[in-house]
């Protein structure tokens, strides 16, 4: 059984024009041993809306709805357990190895998210799970408990109604939100696993306006290929 065996919905949020992006998480599953068959494991065409409707941009707001209707759809196929993870993701090596001994550590344990990606310092090379109670940053490798999933996109959707810096939670970056509601739902349980298991390439952002290296014609190319040469060393190094 691989890592993602392990789950009974696997979505890769991935915005239909950005190619690129999914060009190369398929190399970064190709890497892992893994396969996209296009059904338990498949690419969820993320959204872009026009307007931000309170949220820090047009970019942030369509995080976050793409994110929202992944969990829907894991709730109308009554998925057990979901992976979720955005297609900038990085894969560290040997990274089905010990996503199998982190899932093996967790067999018997009630979770409700598992951060299998995250910006913390490295605590141990050795493959370990420590429960939090604290907010995290980063939502580009998560997983969610499927028994969780109706309470927190009713959370979710009552932040959609609310205005900006609503004290319980308005429109934000959807890492945010997923904090915001384990901070309010403390009874559900949040893993972290170390080392990270995955981090996020270097490439266009899709979030917030462009730098004036991806928005000059003359400049773009030579951006793209720093990112690749970027990456290339990430994953020697990794």
């Amino acid at each position: 059984m691989s890592f993602p065996d392990h789950f009974e919905q696997v979505s890769i949020i991935n915005l239909p024009e950005r190619t690129d992006r999914k060009r190369e998480t398929l190399q970064e599953f190709s890497r892992a041993g893994w396969d996209v068959d296009g059904a338990r494991v498949s690419f969820y065409p993320a959204q872009r809306p026009e307007t931000p409707d309170g949220f820090p941009s047009c970019g942030v707001r369509g995080c976050f709805l793409s994110h929202m209707e992944v969990l829907r759809k894991a709730r109308e196929n009554r998925a057990a357990t979901v992976l979720i993870m955005e297609d900038d993701i990085a894969f560290t090596r040997d990274i089905d190895e010990i996503g199998r001994t982190v899932m093996a550590k967790l067999d018997g344990i009630e979770w409700g998210f598992i951060y299998f990606g995250h910006d913390r310092p490295i605590k141990t090379n050795t493959p370990r799970v420590e429960q939090i109670s604290e907010p995290l940053l980063l939502a580009h490798f998560y997983a969610i408990n499927g028994a969780y999933i109706e309470r927190f996109l009713t959370f979710l959707k009552e932040v959609l109604k609310r205005p900006a810096g609503h004290p319980d939670g308005g429109p934000m970056h959807y890492d945010g939100a997923i904090s915001t509601f384990r901070m309010q739902n403390p009874d559900i349980p949040t893993y972290i696993v170390y080392p990270s298991l995955a981090s996020q390439r270097s490439s266009r952002t899709d979030l917030h306006a462009l730098s004036i290296f991806d928005r000059w014609p003359f400049l773009a190319p030579l951006t793209t290929t720093l990112r690749r040469a970027k990456n290339a060393l990430k994953r020697v190094l990794s």
